[in-house]
């Protein structure tokens, strides 16, 4: 069942502290997936109107970390953790063609106004040559129970209903009081609840399982409404370009795509906002205790790590 699908993860220059971690942790979920490919961003942010990258990311430590980046990510290929690495690197010409096929032409730069990944988060579609990509970004964590594949449960449900494009597993460890209600208590948009599963209109880029097939009459994206608040943006000096995600949920939202999420309490997803020194010194026992289904009562129910709450069991 897997064998059409790439396990897909990207890492950059700022996840030097944890990749070695995150990506070996994230792939041993998905150990029947042969096809492994990360995507390195090696492009120093653009300045935008919200980021100086001469402050922010300065040539000479962003060079630096860099080479750190690149050496984590062939000791992953060594190790046998990963089987491809793709360096995006500024300049490469797929930066161009991405930007045709899923945004116009429109922009080509290599980040969001807000200085966070872009055109990798199109790589990530595009360079896998399998019908599905299992995309994660490099700093996720996840629970799955021994003998259970989401995957596996996640690829049955493609095949029932045409308009769904993505799957995923819970965002959150599940709370009991809304447990078959909503995925976390913090969702943006409305679930229509099954017996095994939600469906809604939100597209992350986070982590999805995704179906190129299904997407590619979507393409480009930048199309419609989008393609006028962006280009209203670009020529009005406002913050420019929108984050990936946004591009996706505008265009797919509104011709009636479907992302799906599932109800299974065996898999779940966890997303650090913040990675602060005190993050890193305990995300090895954090691992540990999210292998193990373990996660303060606190924290169910909500997608991003609840600092203080892992603190009090570690």
């Amino acid at each position: 069942m897997t064998e059409n699908i790439t396990l897909q993860i990207n890492i950059s220059p700022g996840d030097i502290e944890y990749a070695h971690l995150t990506v070996p942790a994230l792939v041993k979920k998905h150990l029947d997936i042969t096809k492994r490919l990360l995507i390195v961003d090696c492009c120093r942010p653009q300045k935008t109107k919200l980021v100086n990258p001469d402050i922010k990311f300065p040539t000479e430590i962003f060079e630096k970390k860099v080479e750190k980046i690149v050496s984590i990510a062939e000791q992953l290929k060594r190790d046998g953790i990963i089987t491809d690495i793709y360096y995006l690197k500024p300049n490469d010409p797929l930066i161009r063609a991405l930007s045709k096929k899923y945004l116009s032409g429109v922009y080509d730069c290599t980040h969001s106004g807000g200085g966070t990944a872009n055109m990798s988060y199109w790589a990530a579609i595009e360079l896998p040559q399998t019908r599905y990509v299992l995309h994660f970004d490099g700093d996720m964590l996840m629970f799955q129970k021994k003998g259970y594949s989401w995957v596996n449960e996640a690829m049955c449900y493609f095949e029932d209903n045409e308009k769904i494009i993505s799957v995923l597993p819970r965002d959150s460890p599940p709370a009991l009081d809304i447990f078959d209600k909503v995925p976390t208590y913090h969702e943006g948009v409305p679930n229509d609840s099954y017996e095994k599963y939600w469906l809604n209109s939100f597209f992350s880029t986070r982590h999805f399982l995704l179906d190129k097939e299904r997407l590619a009459p979507f393409l480009p994206l930048m199309r419609g409404k989008i393609l006028l608040e962006t280009l209203l943006r670009k020529y009005g000096k406002r913050v420019f370009p929108r984050d990936p995600e946004i591009v996706l949920f505008s265009r797919l939202s509104s011709k009636n795509a479907k992302r799906l999420i599932l109800k299974s309490g065996d898999a779940w997803m966890l997303h650090p906002t913040d990675k602060p020194k005190e993050y890193i010194d305990i995300l090895p026992q954090m691992i540990k205790l999210i292998d193990a289904g373990i996660s303060p009562e606190k924290q169910n129910g909500y997608a991003n790590i609840i600092l203080n709450e892992w603190k009090k069991i570690i």
